[in-house]
């Protein structure tokens, strides 16, 4: 007992040390992948993850290079979207800083697709992204809209959503 609580602390305090030399793209990059490991997707799930990031370039290195670091099946891919016309391929599709209509623009396509849209503004997720993922001072938390997620067909996991800042 005494050596797993040992453990444990180690853990946390490795952890918290990394943590503190992050850049904010790279703790995004981190609850991304964590979002999509608390994450079920409708019948039958994808065989490989599609990353999909819109408007934040170090954002998408971040996540290649971590998705490196968890030497992650190498199915999983990372895709940097210019446009809305291959949105469809995206599993996750992580909208960074975009406005109302922006939103919508990325969206309209999406309707009722099992797409994981992540935003980075209260206003992407009052838009219609299942998570709000916000950073306000020297916090990052999150929002989680299930009432939409399981109307596209996706479920969260009570940890995740205990986890939440806001659930609704």
């Amino acid at each position: 007992m005494i050596k797993l609580l040992a453990a444990v602390f180690f853990l946390l305090f490795w952890f918290e040390g990394k943590a503190q030399n992050l850049s904010e793209n790279e703790l995004k990059a981190a609850f991304l992948y964590r979002f999509s490991q608390f994450s079920k997707w409708p019948p039958p799930p994808p065989d490989k993850l599609s990353f999909c990031v819109v408007g934040n370039p170090d954002l998408f290195k971040a996540i290649n290079s971590l998705l490196h670091e968890q030497e992650v099946d190498d199915d999983t891919e990372v895709i940097e979207l210019p446009d809305s016309a291959h949105v469809a391929q995206c599993d996750i599709l992580f909208l960074s800083q975009q406005n109302r209509q922006q939103t919508q623009y990325w969206l309209k396509d999406l309707a009722q697709s099992p797409v994981l849209v992540v935003a980075d503004t209260s206003e992407g997720f009052r838009q219609g992204a299942m998570i709000g993922l916000i950073a306000d001072a020297n916090n990052l938390s999150f929002r989680v809209n299930l009432t939409d997620a399981k109307r596209r067909g996706l479920n969260f996991s009570a940890h995740l959503l205990k986890l939440a800042t806001e659930v609704r």
